[in-house]
């Protein structure tokens, strides 16, 4: 009987043996799976106070921050994806989501800022809108 070596795949798609770490991409080459760490969500501007307090209640928290890029506001969440192994590899690609899918490594974090504007307290988040904060 032959024996058949066991593939894995990693986070972009290529199935290697056991055995070194090979990436399919030259632009994932080196990367932590750094696009597998951060959940992010579109939201909206916030434009009412309510919508500033809610936001501002979130940022009260390490895990969240947000981003604007391109006009556009996110919602990032600190974690690990739970299907990412030891090494960083997925252990779900054939059947990942379609966001992860749709991931396009040369706009990644890896790269860089991927951003225009970073907040991470309630005080930058007035100091973004132009608001003093409440005291």
């Amino acid at each position: 009987m032959s024996k058949t070596k066991t593939h894995r795949t990693n986070v972009t798609g290529r199935k290697r043996k056991t055995g070194p770490r090979q990436r399919m991409l030259d632009a994932c080459n080196g990367c932590p799976a750094k696009c597998c760490h951060d959940l992010v969500m579109h939201i909206t501007k916030p434009r009412t106070r309510d919508d500033i307090d809610e936001l501002k209640w979130e940022l009260q928290y390490d895990t969240v921050r947000v981003f604007i890029v391109n006009y556009r506001w996110h919602r990032i969440i600190a974690g690990r994806c739970m299907y990412l192994d030891e090494d960083n590899f997925c252990t779900i690609y054939d059947r990942r989501p379609k966001r992860c899918r749709e991931h396009n490594p040369p706009d990644c974090e890896h790269y860089g800022e991927f951003y225009d504007v970073m907040i991470s307290t309630p005080e930058e988040l007035d100091e973004h809108l132009g608001r003093k904060p409440a005291g």
